[in-house]
């Protein structure tokens, strides 16, 4: 618990660091609490704030790694988690491999759509046009730029 008040600084104390965790089981037991998403949510969210301040990745999830017994509770704890900003995520089972890498991995669907979004804002740009529809949403510079980094981690 009280790493949590020094998550930045512990981010940011070399720049060896590449990924920074908090464990949702030493966490909850610290804490007192079951390491349920709902109890480990403000932790496991700093832990993202921290490292994504410090320009590494966030490691882990909203929730637990014990849970082996419902693949499908993981997978949709993974792609909750991954919507919420974490990058990547250790396991404590091989059976957990393929389903992180598919979850927090982008698909190639999603890599095609990012490219034509990039393509449509360029040529918005080039138009004088700093926001556009594109396949019925407005998109703008921030929302373009997540479509670029994911264009880079896919490289």
């Amino acid at each position: 618990a009280g790493a949590l008040s020094a998550m930045e600084a512990i981010a940011a104390a070399s720049p060896r660091m590449v990924a920074l965790g908090a464990g949702g089981e030493d966490l909850a037991t610290d804490l007192g609490m079951q390491p349920s998403p709902d109890a480990l949510y403000l932790p496991k969210m700093l832990c993202v704030v921290a490292a994504r301040a410090a320009g590494i990745l966030p490691l882990g999830f909203v929730g637990t790694v014990a849970g082996l017994s419902d693949p499908e509770g993981y997978r949709a704890m993974l792609r909750r988690s991954r919507g919420l900003g974490f990058a990547c995520a250790s396991c404590v089972h091989p059976s957990q491999v393929s389903v992180i890498n598919a979850e927090y991995g982008d698909s190639p669907a999603e890599i095609e759509r990012a490219q034509r979004m990039v393509l449509a804002f360029e040529a918005a740009l080039a138009q004088g046009l700093g926001a556009v529809s594109f396949e019925g949403a407005m998109i703008d510079e921030p929302v373009v730029e997540r479509a670029r980094r994911l264009l880079a981690r896919a490289r």
